[in-house]
């Protein structure tokens, strides 16, 4: 936790679940391995033989972790390219490992840039697979590299978050900052759009406690224990950095994000109405500090989170088996994001 703390800036709360996450995949891939060979026994199985991992940053125990345990117990030979933003981390789970019996052999560690050198390892002849957990443009970029890559790839899309007028206002809000401010909103499962039913959207008391919930997040160094908002990953890119702190036509600050004692990679959360559907904001993820809302009027909610082909499923919160699919399918005349 340690090493995810100083490598990616993780809070402790956020780094803890990850060693517990870790620890299930183990248990998982070696359980999987006993059904294999007791109820898939007349299945005829053979290992690909060289795969590659290549993790993302801001998940540097539980996802690494997983992908080279996946890999080994298939009987392949595993190289773990560690995200360049966390080598430390996975240098130390690598270690663990080895010293937990899995031989140098079969889990080598090969940390490289990202730039022609890891191009070089992605499309190597002898990779025989890769694992990826990471942007939906790396994956293209990778078969864009090579086109017959055998590629299992997790990617990123723009998350949503629906409430309705039955929901638990508090607990509704609690959840909605949790999955939007958790690690800094530097998660692919981030709630980076909250989607709200119009009495819930109209009701200034919402807006309100929801302004103040995330007012009141501490922001700070991930070595302070009371920090819940920590330095983002590097200093903001083109996108976030938009995202941070500028407004399109119609949009405004419910919360205006600042940049805190001058250090460009920390940052006040911020939450931002009035995006339109369609929008620069609607269609791009910033991955940072960062909850949108928007007013879609009368238009049918078919996907809440964009319109690409790349968009993750929206969750919903609070809302009664019936009632839910009834709003869903009918695209009741007042959907507000």
């Amino acid at each position: 936790m340690g090493a995810a703390v100083l490598d990616g800036g993780k809070a402790i709360p956020e780094a803890d679940p990850e060693v517990s996450e870790a620890i299930d995949f183990a248990n998982y891939y070696a359980r999987a391995l006993d059904l294999a060979e007791s109820e898939l026994a007349d299945v005829q199985m053979a290992p690909l033989g060289t795969v590659l991992i290549t993790p993302p940053w801001n998940f540097p125990i539980a996802i690494p972790c997983g992908g080279v345990l996946a890999g080994l117990m298939a009987g392949n030979t595993v190289i773990i390219k560690p995200a360049p933003e966390a080598v430390l981390v996975a240098w130390e789970m690598c270690k663990a490992l080895w010293e937990a019996g899995i031989p140098k052999e079969a889990l080598q560690f090969v940390p490289t840039t990202d730039d022609e050198v890891g191009r070089s390892l992605v499309t190597d002849g002898r990779i025989n697979a890769v694992i990826l957990t990471g942007a939906h443009s790396t994956g293209r970029m990778f078969l864009g590299w090579k086109p017959d890559l055998r590629l299992l790839a997790e990617t990123s899309g723009k998350n949503s978050l629906i409430i309705s007028g039955m929901a638990d206002h508090d607990q509704a809000i609690k959840d909605l900052v949790k999955s939007a401010f958790g690690h800094n909103g530097q998660k692919c499962s981030a709630a980076s759009l909250a989607v709200l039913e119009a009495e819930v959207y109209d009701n200034p008391a919402f807006l309100r406690q929801l302004r103040d919930a995330t007012a009141s997040l501490h922001v700070g160094s991930a070595w302070e224990l009371s920090s819940k908002v920590t330095p983002i990953i590097r200093e903001p890119g083109a996108e976030l950095a938009r995202g941070l702190t500028q407004l399109d036509e119609g949009e405004s600050w419910l919360l205006e994000p600042k940049m805190v004692d001058g250090n460009p990679n920390l940052w006040s959360p911020g939450i931002k109405l009035g995006v339109k559907r369609g929008s620069w904001y609607h269609q791009n993820e910033c991955f940072g500090p960062h909850l949108a809302g928007q007013n879609r009027g009368g238009q049918r909610l078919h996907q809440p989170g964009h319109d690409r082909g790349d968009c993750a499923t929206p969750a919903v919160w609070r809302l009664e088996e019936v009632g839910l699919w009834g709003w869903l399918q009918s695209g009741w005349p007042r959907i507000m994001c």
